[in-house]
């Protein structure tokens, strides 16, 4: 599973600050402020939406601290890159509803906020592949749900397949499946651990 979300930004480093200042506010976000990272030449910015935190403490304030979202902006290798940590994890600390509903919702508002500091716009996706046992019900369930949304993908049978079993375990660390990787078109994939149909829905837009 991919913790962490970064794009290369056409701007230098303190333009694309000045657009992540600029932008936060108009889409809900409240400023809690900046770090200057001399190292790397770069900033990072902690930012979040006062609604998330609040449902957060209400439900398991547990967490909560977990959450203020932080942008960070640095130099490499002559590229600006800009982006997060996936505040989706959060969703797999826990069996709360709350806590995933509200990940899931600051990950796609802060990744929104990283394509607009970045000038870019979002990944398209180019396959998707189902990791997949002969035994696993899981596995069988989220084939019918992708069938019943027409959506296209490779079936990868890791049980007799020893190379794509390990690619698998290294892209998430783990053995289990049902696995979904997408892929998209800069190169880069993600990683879906599990039949989890709310995040799948939301990264290939298609109905829950």
């Amino acid at each position: 599973m991919n913790i962490a979300y970064y794009r290369k930004s056409k701007f230098d480093v303190q333009e694309t600050v000045r657009r992540i200042l600029d932008a936060a506010p108009k889409q809900g976000f409240s400023v809690l402020g900046q770090i200057e990272l001399p190292r790397t030449k770069g900033k990072a910015v902690s930012l979040c939406r006062p609604e998330w935190l609040d449902r957060l403490v209400g439900a398991v304030p547990q967490v909560a601290g977990l959450l203020p979202c932080s942008i960070v902006v640095f130099e490499r290798e002559g590229e600006v890159q800009v982006g997060m940590t996936d505040p989706a994890i959060l969703g797999s600390l826990g069996q709360s509803a709350e806590i995933a509903e509200v990940a899931a919702a600051a990950g796609a508002a802060v990744k929104e906020l990283v394509h607009a500091a970045a000038g870019v716009e979002a990944l398209k996706i180019t396959g998707i592949r189902l990791y997949s046992t002969a035994t696993c019900p899981y596995c069988r369930a989220e084939a019918r749900w992708l069938d019943e949304r027409k959506v296209k993908y490779e079936l990868v049978k890791v049980d007799e397949d020893e190379k794509e079993a390990e690619r698998m375990v290294r892209g998430t660390g783990q053995l289990g499946v049902p696995v979904t990787e997408i892929l998209y078109d800069e190169g880069g994939s993600e990683f879906i651990v599990g039949f989890d149909r709310a995040r799948l829905a939301r990264t290939l837009d298609v109905r829950s």
